[in-house]
């Protein structure tokens, strides 16, 4: 229940930001900005640090761009959310 009311906070945070980012410089850094944001998102794997994909984490870095995948850092480093489930060992 958390989980999912975090998500929607959040989701709303990486709104404001992309209208904030949106009405300061424009639809092309706007643009650029969710672009680098996304190819991070691929790559961000490679340091070990795991962030389940899913609609929630798309919409954020779609909508928030780096501070929305920095958000999803933050939350999956200090397990609040976002983090991939560890596969135990039978």
């Amino acid at each position: 229940m958390l989980g999912k009311f975090l998500n929607l906070v959040l989701l709303f945070v990486a709104f404001v930001l992309f209208l904030a980012i949106l009405n300061a410089w424009g639809p092309i850094p706007a643009l650029l900005n969710i672009i680098i944001a996304l190819v991070a998102l691929k790559f961000i794997g490679w340091l070990g640090i795991r962030i389940e994909v899913n609609i929630w984490s798309l919409l954020i870095v779609l909508i928030g761009g780096i501070p929305g995948l920095l958000i999803l850092i933050f939350l999956s480093v200090t397990g609040l959310a976002f983090g991939q489930k560890k596969e135990s060992k039978k």
